[in-house]
């Protein structure tokens, strides 16, 4: 008898035996139980994953003369025709060799026969994605309404390049990758029946590299069954996979973790002259570097990953030793490098320059540091040094003078003073003999700007540093606007983190005395200088009057304010 390779011989005979897709093979065991079949059923996927066999084991169990709760019998005629792919009721065709319409065509003429031994005649397309868009078409009717003794499977393993039209008239599965553990425990128990001597870190070996897909893992398994002399050993495994060591990665993980550039060069030559592809390296290392993200954030390894006790430890022992945000720099940086080498045939520069540089990222400041270092710059107003380390309790505005000294005090009083006598009668309109000078109490906003911008600057540099390229475009006991031009995004960016925002309305509620509400926005006309395009209040106010009813209306509403005056030149 001629050799069944592995993937074959294990081939799984009942639902039971179909590892990780419990969610499919439940509900088709339910479904066929209860006489609920559907005509047709779409099974998408990876790779090696069991869709075909899954759809063996549902034309068994549609066909099989005595079924089992579980499972098709596997004795009867029918089962074993099904099993050695001899059943003329269940037929297997091939999409990427059968794709054109004159192929659909026969087939939808073969449906009207009824099956010549079984229950039902049931036709399997794999790689379904593969039929041309007049096939789809062409297989659509019969799709839909087909005769009672047809059932339709279709396997595919990229589900969206199958037509809309051709999915509503299926009941759809999506099978998942096979977790590496589950792989691992199959590789040992089909090793354990076959008597195969085989390391533990050789099958973990073998079930990683296996990226999802049992059906690879078994093939592996099975050169390597070849390749070894009686047992098969992690060595083996990476000589003949050309994998790179496990040790190495570990190696230059640490070099890389630990700022050393010159161990990182020599490791890097010395896997290059051992054969290793640079492209192969930098995979092995985003792929290492990933699993330490993962360790830092979830705590233990998950369901994708497979390690022995050693190599979790040791990777705990990394991960240790290298921050979260670290890790993420790294990943960014490999991720970009491999970007790079499709662009080049000399991959190895690109790899080793990335790694160069990520020995080097102490150098590159985080914008934490910078804010840091920004606070500890000293202020240049004759006061003593800002010290970040000094507290800076914020006073409630009915201690105000006490807190800020005479300076601050006599300010506020010109201030309150100016806006009083700005205010009209009413108290909250303007003042209809206001001199030139004195249009509202935004021509006092100036001076209102300097206080809070002083106030921020006395507690916090860093605030004062971003907040000085703002400028207030609205300016009043309801509400404030600061505007900034295009190019300091940032700074707007960084202004409403809530510390530094709640700074900025502590100093403008001792300035005011009430705390409006305060926005930030990015403004176009800002692009250039800080006074450039504005209007005043009073001014605003008789251009609102100009405007047409409706859009004066719009500007009441949503709370809108004029901010410059484009019409000017053509009035």
């Amino acid at each position: 008898m001629s050799y069944q390779i592995l993937a074959h011989k294990y081939r799984p005979q009942t639902f039971d035996d179909v590892i990780g897709q419990e969610t499919v093979t439940r509900t088709l065991k339910n479904s066929i139980k209860n006489g609920r079949v559907a005509n047709a059923y779409i099974f998408c996927g990876p790779r090696g994953v069991g869709k075909t066999t899954v759809a063996r084991l549902v034309s068994k169990m549609l066909n099989c003369e005595n079924p089992l709760k579980d499972g098709p019998c596997n004795k009867c005629a029918q089962c074993r025709e099904i099993n050695s792919g001899s059943s003329i009721d269940v037929l297997e065709i091939d999409g990427a060799s059968n794709r054109g319409i004159d192929e659909i065509r026969t087939l939808r003429e073969n449906v009207k026969f009824m099956p010549s031994a079984g229950k039902f005649k049931v036709y399997i397309i794999d790689e379904v994605h593969m039929l041309t868009t007049e096939a789809f078409n062409a297989l659509l009717k019969t799709l839909e309404e087909p005769p009672p003794h047809v059932k339709f499977i279709f396997a595919t393993t990229e589900s969206h390049k199958v037509l809309p039209t051709i999915m509503s008239r299926c009941q759809r599965f999506d099978f998942k990758r096979i977790p590496p553990k589950l792989t691992y425990e199959r590789i040992m128990f089909i090793s354990g029946q076959e008597k195969i001597d085989i390391d533990e870190k050789a099958a973990l070996l073998i079930a990683r590299s296996s990226d999802g897909s049992l059906r690879d893992g078994l093939v592996i398994l099975d050169q390597m069954i070849s390749f070894s002399d009686g047992k098969i050993s992690r060595d083996d495994v990476l000589e003949l996979l050309g994998m790179v060591h496990r040790e190495s990665i570990f190696r230059l993980s640490l070099a890389i973790i630990g700022n050393d550039p010159v161990k990182v060069a020599l490791l890097i030559d010395e896997l290059i002259n051992s054969g290793k592809d640079p492209v192969f390296i930098t995979n092995n290392l985003i792929g290492h570097f990933r699993d330490l993200m993962i360790l830092k954030t979830a705590g233990n390894p998950t369901a994708d990953m497979a390690f022995s006790k050693d190599e979790l430890d040791e990777m705990k022992g990394h991960a240790g030793k290298v921050s979260l945000e670290e890790t993420l720099y790294i990943l960014q940086n490999l991720s970009q490098c491999l970007l790079q080498m499709k662009g080049t045939l000399f991959t190895r520069a690109p790899l080793e320059i990335t790694l160069i540089k990520l020995t080097r990222r102490g150098d590159v400041l985080a914008v934490r540091d910078i804010l840091d270092r920004l606070e500890k710059l000293p202020v240049n107003t004759g006061e003593k040094p800002f010290d970040p380390a000094e507290p800076a309790a914020s006073p409630p505005a009915a201690d105000f003078k006490k807190s800020t000294g005479p300076a601050m005090t006599d300010e506020k009083e010109r201030v309150e003073e100016r806006m009083t006598r700005a205010q009209g009668p009413a108290g909250d309109g303007l003042d209809e003999n206001t001199g030139p000078d004195e249009e509202d109490p935004l021509n006092d906003e100036k001076l209102l700007w300097e206080s809070v911008l002083n106030y921020v600057k006395s507690r916090k540099m860093s605030v004062y540093t971003f907040l000085s390229h703002a400028k207030p475009v609205e300016f009043n006991k309801k509400r404030v606007i600061l505007g900034f031009g295009q190019n300091h995004g940032f700074n707007k960016e960084v202004l409403e983190a809530k510390d530094n925002k709640d700074l900025i309305k502590e100093g403008i509620l001792n300035v005011l005395g009430v705390s409006p509400k305060l926005e930030f926005k990015v403004l176009e006309f800002l692009g250039g200088s800080s006074e450039e395009g504005t209007v005043s209040r009073k001014k605003a106010a008789k251009i609102k009057e100009s405007l047409n009813p409706h859009i004066q209306k719009v500007i009441d509403v949503f709370g809108g304010h004029i901010i410059r005056d484009n019409m000017e030149g053509n009035r």
